[in-house]
């Protein structure tokens, strides 16, 4: 995706979209008893946490919006290793899923230490 001038998306949005997209689908594909529980709940948590980002990259004043996200995360992180310990992610859905948790808390983390200068 391009960016130009003023008008753009930070990268932690996009690359947000993308993991939000990828997660829908898996949770769609959760074992019936665990798909209302769990499945929803993640399904919630991330769509909120890409709108946060959303709004975040519109707002002057991001810190709040920022430190609520990083928590968000820390919560998805936690959702998603209940998902795989109870077999609704396979092992290399996980380590996706991981990887991409990760690379969104650094770039996060980047976004929330430039908005502290």
């Amino acid at each position: 995706m391009k960016y130009s001038g003023k008008n753009y998306e930070p990268k932690v949005v996009v690359r947000l979209y993308d993991f939000t997209i990828w997660l829908l689908q898996r949770t769609n594909r959760f074992p019936k008893n665990w798909r209302v529980t769990l499945g929803d709940r993640i399904d919630n948590l991330v769509v909120n946490m890409l709108v946060q980002a959303n709004r975040a990259s519109y707002r002057t004043k991001k810190s709040e919006i920022l430190m609520c996200l990083s928590d968000n995360l820390d919560e998805l992180k936690l959702l998603v290793r209940i998902c795989h310990d109870l077999g609704c992610l396979k092992a290399n859905q996980y380590k996706y899923a991981s990887k991409e948790m990760g690379d969104i808390g650094k770039q996060l983390g980047g976004w929330i230490k430039q908005q502290a200068k």
